[in-house]
């Protein structure tokens, strides 16, 4: 959390120094005249716990991107993390990445780093709008001049729509890939071909074992068949395949 006290925008603060946790090692502060710290090195520079006192309740997200655990500290974190782990020029997440300060004694643990294919790193601040108040805005501004300086993006995330919520919570269930997902997809070829099809088409194709409309359901979690993530699914809803390359 945020200090309390913080000067206002605008006035001098000085740069922000950059703690990390690299692997095996303690946290300890950055130099940036070599470059950036390799993502996939970074662990969480503090423990993600509760007390009496706590406003939020630590959780656990297991991530496909990373093959490990991501220790968050809300389910708003944890929808941001399991969104980002299906985007699919996510190639890296880390949770609680950073320590950030500033010369005032102030300090801020952002609450989650995405790393991407195009090489760019993302830092998130996750905060519901309606709870975003002043010392949070200032902290924000703050560490986006921060991110700016050393060239990695900030971005806020303060939840999906609730019906985009639901559907991503659907297909994360079928984020891990069936075992009988080779021959599934390339049935799923023939029934989604020329321009797609929908839900109905799958399950009607699909056989009392279900295992078409499963890996159907893997393939809309990992990108590889596109569906509106933001709109009420039933049997209805149109299904299409990928054009774009898969992660790597």
């Amino acid at each position: 959390m945020p200090s309390v006290g913080l000067r206002p925008v605008g006035s001098q603060v000085g740069e922000a120094t950059w703690s990390f946790r690299c692997a095996g090692g303690s946290r300890s502060e950055w130099s940036w005249v070599a470059g950036p710290p390799d993502p996939r090195s970074l662990q969480p520079v503090r423990e993600t716990r509760s007390g009496r006192l706590s406003r939020n309740i630590p959780v656990q997200a297991m991530s496909t991107t990373t093959g490990g655990w991501l220790f968050l500290e809300s389910g708003l974190e944890h929808e941001l993390a399991t969104w980002l782990d299906r985007q699919r020029d996510v190639t890296w997440l880390v949770g609680q990445p950073v320590l950030l300060r500033w010369g005032d004694g102030t300090k801020h643990f952002p609450d989650v780093l995405s790393a991407h294919r195009d090489g760019s790193v993302t830092i998130w601040d996750v905060r519901a709008p309606e709870e975003r108040d002043d010392t949070f805005m200032v902290m924000s501004t703050r560490t986006r001049a921060a991110c700016a300086k050393v060239g990695w993006r900030y971005e806020l995330f303060g939840g999906l729509d609730p019906v985009a919520s639901l559907n991503l919570r659907w297909i994360a269930s079928a984020r891990r890939a069936p075992e009988w997902l080779t021959p599934a997809k390339a049935i799923l070829q023939g029934v989604l071909a020329d321009g797609g099809g929908c839900v109905g088409d799958v399950i009607e194709a699909d056989d009392d074992r279900g295992f078409l409309t499963s890996a159907m359901w893997h393939l809309v979690w990992s990108g590889e068949i596109e569906m509106d993530l933001n709109a009420p699914w039933d049997q209805r809803s149109r299904l299409a395949w990928a054009t774009d390359e898969v992660r790597t």
